[in-house]
């Protein structure tokens, strides 16, 4: 794994350049030759992240959460944890089918 000699931030952009490496190893090598692979990673970091953002903004704003934060705190932080896991695996998911 060469991902020593690049500079790779970020959670979404670490699952990147493994699914990258596993599953689309021609592209990887490409994108590490020709200089693209940081800046793609860097997009994809950020991508991911203003979509978690947005969906868990969006979900926060929910009647579903909203009643439930009155009601009962812990079960709203129960299920904004669940949004966010949501919001993580679908943005995942996004970067894997961008690669396909």
């Amino acid at each position: 794994m060469i991902t020593n000699k690049i500079n790779v931030q970020g959670k979404y952009a670490m699952q990147h350049i493994e699914m990258l490496e596993n599953h689309a190893p021609d592209v990887y090598n490409a994108m590490l030759e020709n200089g693209s692979l940081e800046e793609h990673l860097a997009s994809v970091q950020s991508m991911a992240e203003k979509y978690v953002d947005n969906y868990v903004d969006r979900y926060t704003h929910s009647d579903e959460y909203l009643n439930a934060e009155k009601k009962n705190p812990f079960e709203a932080m129960r299920m904004l944890n669940m949004a966010i896991l949501e919001a993580e695996e679908a943005a995942y998911q996004m970067c894997a089918a961008s690669i396909s």
